[in-house]
């Protein structure tokens, strides 16, 4: 045990030392004219109230290949 007490307690975990880090995104992702409705759980258009689930312009989901937190959905294609 007096071993492990005399060891460089700053030596840091392999995979903490070899991760890589990105910024953090400080962007805004909501769709522009479009308010969400905590209550009922959805993106609203401002002034129609439709819902932009329906709309036929509404954004396309992404894949997970931009994946930053691990880079793992990054592989060879």
């Amino acid at each position: 045990m007096k071993e492990s007490a005399n060891r460089d307690t700053a030596l840091e975990h392999l995979l903490l030392a070899m991760a890589k880090t990105y910024p953090a995104f400080t962007g805004d992702l909501s769709p522009q004219g479009y308010q969400y409705d905590l209550f009922r759980g959805v993106w609203i258009l401002n002034g129609t109230g439709s819902l932009l689930i329906e709309s036929p312009n509404r954004p396309r989901t992404m894949t997970k290949k931009k994946d930053i937190e691990t880079g793992e959905d990054q592989k060879a294609e």
